[in-house]
């Protein structure tokens, strides 16, 4: 019985690392760094997108390492047509001189994760290293390599294949190499720069298509035409009859004002001409007939 107990628990034993070993033995499709020096900060942006091997048994949980001294910014997974959406992880906590943060991959699908380092400065020349170190298989591991403005020369090791240009900046591509489990890769690069601009600082906004009346979130004049001329019409007609009742009222009252002013003055005071007997009118001193001086009663 306690050999059978012993057996069981050294069994026990042999099988948890290798369970815990298995996630290393996950291999990457592929598997592109990207580096951006001082595109929008004064420090390099890596910017790395992988895929699990079609075989991979999903979902699998991966690790991964950056540099302690770096800054992870973004974690994303392809959403299709050329955009990322956040993916939920795990850290990153502090290892030494790394990183480790972990990440669930439930479907076969890129995957991204963003983090900013810093360059060493040495007067007009900067100067960084890369080091892949994530223990995985990578069938096709690349980089590529966007050149800041104003730089005068660019030193790449292992040195670029190819090279492109896009809207003014020039883009290095390094050849892609196959990795095996636990092999690192080195990339060190140097380059000198005459100023401090960031690339991000010269980008202009562009208008992908002129804009018109079809154009989402504009109002089209044309559409709204009817509308306008309807509420005009209401303010119109509102403002006549404002108009209307408001002058009707001014003419009752002139007229009453003129009916009142007209029977006080044809009331007079009851005082007659005693020449020629005309009744005269409030406040006269003299017949308007006769001209007879007019007595007035006490």
């Amino acid at each position: 019985m306690r050999k059978l107990m012993l057996i069981f628990m050294l069994g026990m034993f042999f099988a948890f690392p290798f369970s815990v070993s298995a996630q290393s033995d996950t291999t990457l499709s592929f598997v592109t760094v990207q580096l951006w020096p001082e595109y929008d900060d004064p420090s390099m942006l890596v910017i790395v997108d992988f895929q699990t091997a079609a075989n991979t048994t999903l979902p699998v949980t991966l690790d991964f390492r950056i540099p302690a001294e770096a800054s992870l910014v973004a974690v994303a997974s392809d959403a299709g047509n050329s955009r990322f959406m956040d993916h939920p992880y795990t850290g990153p906590v502090v290892d030494g001189e790394y990183q480790t943060f972990s990440m669930v991959i439930e479907e076969d699908i890129a995957y991204r994760f963003e983090y900013y380092q810093p360059l060493t400065f040495n007067d007009k020349t900067r100067i960084f290293s890369y080091l892949w170190n994530d223990g995985y298989a990578v069938n096709a591991f690349q980089y590529m390599f966007l050149e800041p403005l104003d730089v005068t020369s660019v030193t790449l090791n292992p040195n670029y294949v190819s090279q492109q240009s896009s809207n003014g900046l020039n883009y290095y591509e390094g050849a892609p190499v196959q990795l095996a489990a636990g092999e690192q890769y080195v990339l060190t690069l140097q380059y000198d720069k005459s100023t401090d601009t960031l690339v991000s600082q010269s980008q202009n906004v562009q208008i992908a298509e002129p804009v018109n009346e079809d154009t989402p979130g504009r109002v089209s004049l044309a559409n709204s035409l009817p509308y306008v001329i309807g509420a005009l019409g209401v303010i119109m007609i509102v403002g006549g009859l404002a108009y209307y009742f408001q002058w009707g009222r001014s003419s009752k009252s002139k007229s009453r004002r003129k009916r009142s002013h007209a029977s006080a003055e044809g009331e007079g005071t009851g005082v007659y001409c005693p020449q020629c007997g005309t009744r005269a009118k409030g406040g006269d001193r003299f017949c308007r007939t006769c001209g007879t001086r007019l007595r007035q009663n006490e």
